[in-house]
């Protein structure tokens, strides 16, 4: 028996080809990642920055005592802080006046939102139920302070709908016997972020 030799012969590509052949793939994977990719990765970051601030000041007023907690921010139990002002939300329902009258009686008023940017904020806050705000259409929509209403609109159905409502969505016109939740809003005299009260 004869042993055979088998050869094969095996071609491998100059270094011309290998270049051509991989070009594409390196051009794709040194490519840029596009603008709105970019835009994307940057509100992530911001709102995981955002949410880990609320989370550690609630952490932190949860953890504390009433002499610590009493001195970060400057609002009563169960108002939210932002800037120099208190927000409070209810979580029962009442008619516009007795809206009014709990306000009163806290020494705030209702809701006075003096631009879009507040009115940004604090639709954050609110879900599909509306609630009162100190808004009022007499002979045209009026703040409760006196000043028009002139930085935004307000839907209307009816006539008799003369009290003004907000939601996640916008402001909306009701009428002032429906009970809706309602939103509280004094000053501080302090400037500062956003907080939660504790307790």
């Amino acid at each position: 028996m004869t042993d055979s030799v088998i050869y094969s012969m095996l071609e491998l590509p100059t270094a011309t080809q290998a270049q051509n052949d991989y070009g594409p793939q390196q051009k794709s994977s040194s490519s840029r990642p596009s603008c709105s990719c970019l835009v994307a990765i940057a509100l992530g970051l911001l709102t995981a920055v955002l949410l880990s601030v609320l989370l550690y000041q609630w952490i932190l007023c949860q953890g504390s005592n009433y002499s610590t907690c009493a001195s970060c921010p400057s609002c009563p139990d169960r108002w939210m802080k932002y800037g120099n002002h208190c927000y409070y939300f209810s979580v029962e329902e009442k008619d516009w006046n007795s809206s009014l009258e709990f306000c009163l009686a806290r020494d705030s008023h209702l809701l006075v939102i003096t631009d879009n940017q507040e009115m940004s904020l604090l639709q954050v806050f609110l879900s599909e139920a509306f609630c009162w705000i100190g808004l009022r259409n007499n002979s045209g929509w009026r703040w409760e302070d006196g000043s028009p209403l002139n930085f935004s609109r307000i839907s209307s159905n009816s006539f008799v709908q003369t009290c003004g409502a907000i939601n996640k969505n916008g402001l909306q016109a009701s009428s002032c016997e429906v009970p809706l939740h309602w939103v509280c809003k004094k000053e501080t005299g302090v400037h500062q972020g956003l907080f939660f009260c504790c307790k």
